[in-house]
C-alpha cells in the first residue's frame, strides 16, 4: 500500500466528520487510515466506529487506548501502518482536495532519483481556512530539498504537512516518559535530520488547519509544565542541534517553565548540563523580549 494516513483523537467527535469527508473525497484511494481514539471521553471513538461502519471505498482501522498522549498514539500507528509512506493528519484539520493526488506524485519524483535513500520524504504547505500560508513559503521556490535542521535557512519555519518513509519512523520512535502525554514531534524530526535525512519541501498548500482554543498549540504553557521530561528532552537536543538565536529563546522559555515549577537555576543547570550563568541571562533576554513583542502588539492594535 502506498500511503498510511493516521489520525489521534480526544475529544473531537465534532470534527471527525469534517476529515472524515475531505478524506473520502480524494482521487486517489490507495491508502488506509488508522484513527486511534486516546482515552477520549466523549464519543470520538464511537463516531470513529460509525464512519469505519459505514465507509465502504476506504480501507478504516480504529483503535481505542487508554490515555497516553500522541507520541504513544503514533508509536502504535507506525507498528500497525501497512503504507510505505506515513501522513499524520489531526482530528481537527483537514486536507485539499488533490492533497494524495500531489503526495503520490512527489513520492514517485523523489523514489525515481538516484540518491532515493538519503530522502525521509515530502512536504507541502499548511494553510489556514482562510488561505493564509501557516509559516515560511520557501521564498517563492517550487521545491527545496533540505533537512529539519536546515529550514530557518530557506524561510521554512512554522507547521508544514510532511510525509515520512514509514520504514524510517519505525527506526525513529517518539520518547515516552512515564507520567506525561507530550514531547514536540520536532524531537523526532530532528534527530532524523541529523541522520542525514531530507525532505523535499513542497510550496502546494495540501493541508487546512486553524488552532482550536483548547488545542496543543494554544495551551503551551501549561501543557509543558505538565511534560517537565518531554520538554527538557527537547531543549538539551536544541542546545546541540540549534543555533545561538534559537538557544536563547528556548532555554529563556525553559527558565520561564522551570520557574513556574519552582525549580532552580542550580537544577535547570544541572538538568540541561548547561552553564547556570547563561540560563539566567538567557531567561532575562527572553521575557524582555516578550514584553515588547506585547507592547508592539498591543500598539498596534490600539492604531
Amino acid at each position: 500500500m502506498f500511503l498510511t494516513i493516521f489520525t489521534p483523537i480526544y475529544n473531537r467527535e465534532e470534527y471527525l466528520i469534517r476529515l472524515y469527508n475531505s478524506i473520502k473525497e480524494q482521487r486517489c484511494s490507495d491508502f488506509e487510515w488508522i484513527i486511534i481514539d486516546d482515552g477520549s471521553t466523549d464519543n470520538s471513538y464511537e463516531k470513529a466506529k460509525q464512519i469505519q461502519f459505514q465507509e465502504k471505498r476506504i480501507k478504516i482501522r480504529v483503535f481505542k487506548v487508554k490515555n497516553g498522549g500522541k507520541q504513544r498514539a503514533i508509536n502504535k500507528a507506525v507498528k500497525l501502518a501497512t503504507g510505505k509512506y506515513f501522513f499524520i493528519v489531526d482530528s481537527d484539520d483537514w486536507l485539499t482536495p488533490d492533497a494524495l493526488i500531489y503526495v503520490k506524485k512527489w513520492c514517485k519524483e523523489i523514489e525515481s532519483l538516484q540518491n532515493y535513500n538519503n530522502y525521509a520524504g515530502v512536504s507541502g504547505l499548511r494553510i489556514s481556512s482562510k488561505g493564509k500560508i501557516r509559516g515560511g513559503n520557501g521564498n517563492g521556490k517550487e521545491k527545496i530539498d533540505c533537512t529539519n535542521l536546515d529550514r530557518n535557512e530557506y524561510n521554512l519555519l512554522g507547521d508544514k504537512a510532511e510525509i515520512y518513509k514509514t520504514s524510517i519512523l519505525r527506526r525513529y520512535p517518539f520518547k515516552e516518559f512515564k507520567n506525561e502525554n507530550f514531547i514536540t514531534e520536532e524531537t523526532v524530526w530532528n534527530e532524523i535530520a541529523t541522520h542525514g535525512y531530507i525532505i523535499r519541501w513542497h510550496m502546494v498548500p495540501i493541508y487546512i488547519s486553524d488552532y482550536l482554543d483548547d488545542g496543543l498549540t494554544r495551551n503551551k504553557i501549561p501543557r509543558d509544565i505538565k511534560n517537565y521530561k518531554g520538554l527538557t528532552f527537547w531543549v538539551k537536543q536544541s542546545i546541540e542541534l540549534k543555533k545561538t538565536k534559537f538557544i536563547i529563546a528556548t532555554v529563556g522559555y525553559y527558565a520561564l517553565i522551570s520557574k513556574k515549577k519552582k525549580i532552580s537555576f542550580k537544577k535547570m543547570a544541572q538538568n540541561l548540563n548547561y552553564p547556570m550563568e547563561l540560563i539566567i541571562a538567557y531567561y532575562y533576554i527572553y521575557i524582555v523580549y516578550k514584553k515588547i513583542k506585547t507592547k508592539v502588539k498591543g500598539d498596534e492594535y490600539q492604531s
